[in-house]
């Protein structure tokens, strides 16, 4: 994500955080301040809303959200209370995330959320997170900040550094990681 996507990102949920804790009771901010905040304003605010992304032709993504704020001339929709399914070419679930914030770009088929992200594998893998970035031209996820990857039976990586996988979360590669594995004779089994 480039730096001024995550400024414009971060300016959004503010605005949005502070548009929802003033309530319709609110008295209005005076003109000047108005004139700043107008210009960042969502073409479209859409309430339970139910949203499917497409690349070539298949869905990628079926994405349920509390709230998504539409800003089309920056093809770009924030979402917040964000649950979304990940799908492959022929219509195989991937992977279902979800997190408090979304920033979603629908023409390069880019994600970027987070608070309390968890991400969930085919296979029961786990991701937790609280930044994390699905690009879907790269078929990748990945993250810069602390990661903690449960798989089923109890085994836990962690990454300060983060980490960058497949949306699977089968090919994990993680900066620096550290760990506890609850049976090393079958990741030795698996990695032969």
């Amino acid at each position: 994500m480039k730096f001024s996507d995550k400024i414009i990102f971060f300016s959004m949920i503010l605005y949005s955080c502070l548009m929802m804790a003033c309530g319709e009771e609110s008295i209005r901010p005076p003109h000047s301040a108005i004139t700043l905040t107008d210009s960042i304003q969502p073409d479209q605010v859409t309430t339970n809303a139910h949203i499917y992304l497409y690349k070539k032709g298949y869905k990628t993504t079926d994405l349920l959200a509390d709230e998504i704020q539409q800003f089309t001339q920056r093809d770009s929709m924030i979402a917040i209370n964000l649950h979304a399914d990940f799908y492959d070419s022929l219509g195989q679930r991937l992977s279902t995330l979800t997190s408090k914030w979304g920033y979603i770009r629908q023409d390069d088929n880019f994600m970027a959320v987070n608070g309390e992200v968890v991400l969930i594998g085919e296979d029961s893998v786990t991701l937790l997170t609280e930044y994390l970035e699905w690009d879907g031209q790269k078929d990748s996820v990945v993250t810069d900040s602390f990661v903690t990857i449960i798989r089923p039976g109890g085994d836990t990586l962690t990454s300060r550094e983060g980490m960058q996988s497949d949306p699977q979360l089968k090919n994990i590669s993680f900066k620096k990681a550290s760990g506890r594995l609850t049976d090393v004779e079958k990741v030795k089994d698996e990695n032969r």
